[in-house]
């Protein structure tokens, strides 16, 4: 009996030092997740957020948003993780690639070239330079003309903000011919035939004369057989020439004027002869064209007349919107081998401007598909984003609309009854993004 009550005895102990022990623990939790959620309340205070005046769209990896305050505007560049890196009065004289141009505050003599984080990177005494362009990858042109009693010598060259040196060496040659020929390019002959591409720092030479300016790391125009059979005639912007065959057993003209991300959506009008009433009538004729690999799909039979000007994402996808032989107005997105995604769904048909109220609910809000291959549409006024697989991810709320995408975000705009008015970006979560001052922010 006496060594029931001992083991009882024991037992009962450890039980209470058990408790003991874990309410010791929970407290200790307690303690520490307080202490957490006050550091990190402590954080949150110390961060600036930023009030701006209205969003704008992304441009290579930044953008620049102004905030207004007793009728004076600050401009503030801010990264893709929505950093706002420095601000600067007034507008920049260019803002390319990430690399700003800024007329000095002292010296009215000085141009000062400054990097994305702010960074003063090249400074130039514009007394010395007939003339000074900043242009793509971090590159300026320079022309300087030296002159002595009895000579003078212009020349002109290409010079690295990044390298910091002269990656197209000045010379005479290049003089009142140099010039910016779209993305990453610059034309250095009269002929158009020889150029200088900016993110190989290399000369790059053609054959025949480039007619049209390059995109994304081409330039296209038409060619043609004997005005019997079309080409696109496709330069890439390492030398290279080739043609692509019209898929088009007419004599139709394709331009490849809409070419992007490496892929043409061409559409060309055709009168045709109605059937049924003997009268002539309009359709289009469609085709996509890649124009790396060359091949071409003819979608004429997919869609009977294209509406808005397709334009292929990096992804390598399109929002196409159509009308079928009735009128009656469909949207699809494609790849670039020209299938469908989902089936096309039918749209309102009511634009303001003709078309009557067929009863659909949707329209469409943007005619392209913004950056992660999203759009905007309309239900019954209802602004929402949508993907590229026709899922509706994000709904505008009260008083929200959505006027775009850029970055992966959504561009809103909220409007009370009266002049309460805010805009701002909103994750495709429904999260809004808030635009903070970086640690290392600076005012320039």
């Amino acid at each position: 009996m006496q060594r029931k009550m001992k083991i009882l005895g024991v037992a009962i102990i450890l039980v209470i030092t058990l408790f003991s022990l874990t309410g010791c623990l929970n407290r200790k939790e307690i303690v520490a997740e307080q202490n957490n959620t006050n550091t990190e309340e402590k954080e949150e205070e110390n961060v600036r957020y930023l009030d701006f005046d209205r969003t704008r769209e992304f441009e290579y990896d930044t953008v620049e948003l102004s905030q207004t305050v007793n009728f004076k505007a600050t401009n503030y560049v801010v990264d893709r993780d929505f950093n706002a890196l420095f601000s600067h009065e007034g507008n920049a004289e260019a803002f390319i690639d990430g690399y700003m141009q800024l007329q000095d505050k002292t010296d009215e003599n000085k141009l000062n070239f400054l990097d994305k984080n702010g960074n003063i990177v090249y400074t130039v005494d514009k007394t010395k330079y007939k003339d000074i362009e900043l242009v793509e990858k971090g590159c300026l042109i320079l022309t300087e003309q030296t002159d002595t009693y009895n000579t003078s010598q212009t020349v002109t060259g290409v010079y690295s903000l990044e390298e910091e040196k002269y990656v197209l060496e000045p010379s005479e040659e290049y003089v009142s011919k140099i010039r910016t020929y779209g993305d990453n390019m610059l034309v250095i002959n009269d002929e158009d035939t020889k150029f200088f591409n900016l993110s190989t720092k290399s000369i790059v030479e053609y054959p025949e004369r480039v007619s049209e300016e390059f995109r994304d790391g081409y330039s296209v125009t038409d060619d043609n057989d004997n005005f019997e059979v079309w080409y696109l005639k496709v330069f890439d912007d390492k030398g290279n020439v080739k043609r692509i065959k019209s898929v088009y057993t007419q004599e139709e003209i394709i331009t490849g004027n809409e070419h992007e991300n490496g892929m043409s959506f061409e559409t060309n009008s055709e009168v045709y002869k109605d059937e049924q009433t003997g009268s002539d009538r309009i359709r289009t004729l469609c085709s996509i064209y890649n124009l790396e690999t060359g091949e071409a799909v003819d979608l004429s039979n997919e869609f009977w007349s294209v509406s808005n000007k397709p334009h292929f994402t990096k992804d390598g996808y399109a929002l196409v919107v159509f009308s079928n032989q009735g009128g009656t107005p469909y949207y699809t997105v494609i790849d670039k081998k020209g299938n469908k995604l989902f089936e096309p769904n039918k749209l309102n048909d009511y634009n303001g401007f003709g078309g009557d109220n067929n009863g659909e609910p949707r329209k469409i809000i943007t005619e392209d598909l913004g950056e992660g291959n999203y759009f905007i549409v309309a239900d019954e006024g209802v602004t929402k984003v949508i993907d590229k697989d026709n899922n509706e991810v994000l709904t505008a709320k009260e008083n929200e609309t959505f006027e775009g995408i850029t970055n992966n975000v959504v561009m809103v705009h909220w409007k009370e009854s009266g002049a309460n008015e805010r805009y701002y970006y909103k994750d495709i979560s429904g999260n809004e993004v808030k635009v903070k001052l970086s640690e290392d922010f600076k005012e320039i």
